[in-house]
């Protein structure tokens, strides 16, 4: 055991009866048993080998506070104007340290077919009902997360309905008298045929020194396609675990989107079940560390079945000391045949300090199959960096010119315009490129 496990047993035998759904004994029941397995589980370590390059020790020696007294310093006077993420949707749902805030969030014009439910409401409903959602999960923060989770959001979409305007969930880690960590959920069942896209961003307000232990849980049936971008841009005193489950069913798509810029130490994990013949994922990603700052992905794409394709992006950029690290692994199950599997990992150090860490993985145990996977670190193209120089454009432009060419392309697939146009600033603000509109002007 360490410090936040200790803590966290202690809060969550006191509070376990205050937690919404605790009258409901399947919901009790699936609380204590996912506790009991974050337990035996126990808080990761460098000795595992998923961990060895991510050393949380600065988060499992916390004293949080994870269930019991809410109170913030000043979230009930928040506006959405003050909020650390722009709106870009009419359908917003926003979570303060995991609660839902409803002077806030705008949900009462959703059309039929499409529903977004709280956690705390929804773990009130029959158990019959709830069951199907009562996943367990065995790695620690995502077992956690199922134990001590008091509120979030279910998204449900009919079948047939494709609604093509965006839905945003927006968790926000506020100031608190003492630091918090909080457990934000998203779950997002898409029915037969159906179409939906969620934006999932995280972000905390200047002076919070809260964590976050996300978990969001993805299930495209027959036929259904399902857009989903997650952002996190906590500040440089919170850390954030994020962990992404994906189930695909015959015929049917996502396309998910992580871009990590923030937050102390950073960790997401993206998971991928194609379970259904004719299912395909896309998994796109973006990190840039700078100073302080440790971001690290891990991706896994299991092919269940045949016929499945799947198609994976990274790219990583540090600055100054900060690191990132990418794994990415790709599962063929046995008789999985026909499936395609593409996965490029591709990152940029920008000083001497900096470093990155990244290794791709096949594990495949079928032979017809069509399986590809790269990987780079490297440093500014040099001929290209001659070349805007001898344009007469000064040192620091060019590699902010560079440097966005790089990051851009990720954002640029990003479908949803205001969220693009809004990931092209922030990645201009961290390439400090600010020339480079005057520079396009030159032609």
């Amino acid at each position: 055991m360490n410090l936040l496990s200790d803590q966290l047993a202690e809060q969550f035998q006191q509070h376990a009866g205050t937690l919404p759904g605790a009258g409901k004994p399947r919901v009790a029941d699936f609380r204590r048993e996912a506790f009991t397995r974050f337990e035996k589980i126990g808080m990761p370590t460098l000795r595992q080998e998923d961990w060895k390059y991510t050393d949380i020790r600065p988060l499992r020696e916390s004293n949080y506070i994870a269930l019991g007294d809410h109170e913030s310093v000043a979230s009930n006077k928040l506006t959405q104007a003050d909020l650390p993420f722009p709106i870009l949707s009419s359908h917003v749902a926003v979570f303060l340290d995991g609660i839902f805030n409803s002077d806030l969030s705008s949900l009462d014009t959703l059309p039929w077919g499409v529903t977004c439910t709280t956690i705390a409401d929804f773990l009130q409903r029959d158990g019959d009902e709830v069951a199907p959602f009562l996943n367990q999960f065995d790695t620690a923060f995502p077992a956690l997360n199922c134990a001590l989770v008091e509120d979030g959001m279910l998204v449900q979409v009919a079948a047939g309905v494709n609604f093509n305007e965006p839905i945003q969930a927006l968790y926000v880690n506020t100031v608190s008298p003492g630091a918090r960590l909080n457990s934000a959920r998203l779950i997002i069942s898409a029915s037969a045929n159906s179409e939906v896209t969620i934006i999932e961003s995280h972000a905390s307000v200047a002076g919070s020194t809260n964590a976050t232990n996300a978990l969001t849980e993805i299930n495209a049936e027959t036929g259904a396609n399902v857009s989903h971008y997650r952002i996190q841009i906590d500040n440089a005193s919170c850390h954030h675990i994020g962990n992404v489950y994906v189930a695909v069913a015959n015929d049917a798509s996502v396309n998910t989107y992580s871009f990590a810029f923030g937050g102390a130490i950073t960790r997401i994990d993206v998971n991928a079940d194609l379970i259904g013949r004719g299912a395909h994922v896309t998994m796109n990603g973006l990190f840039m560390v700078n100073d302080g700052q440790h971001i690290d992905h891990h991706t896994r794409v299991r092919h269940r079945v045949g016929e499945t394709t799947s198609s994976e992006n990274y790219k990583g950029i540090a600055d100054g000391n900060g690191r990132g690290v990418f794994n990415g692994k790709i599962l063929v199950e046995q008789d999985a045949q026909k499936i395609e599997a593409l996965q490029s990992s591709k990152n940029l150090l920008l000083s001497d300090n900096a470093e990155i860490d990244t290794k791709p993985e096949l594990e495949i145990y079928a032979d017809d199959v069509k399986c590809a996977h790269g990987a780079t670190v490297g440093q500014l193209d040099e001929d290209a960096f001659f070349y805007l120089r001898s344009r007469g454009i000064d040192e620091q432009t060019a590699r902010s010119i560079l440097t966005f060419a790089f990051a851009a392309d990720i954002a640029a697939s990003v479908t949803v315009a205001p969220l693009r146009e809004w990931l092209e600033r922030i990645i201009m603000t961290r390439t400090h490129a600010a020339g480079i509109n005057e520079i396009d002007d030159r032609g």
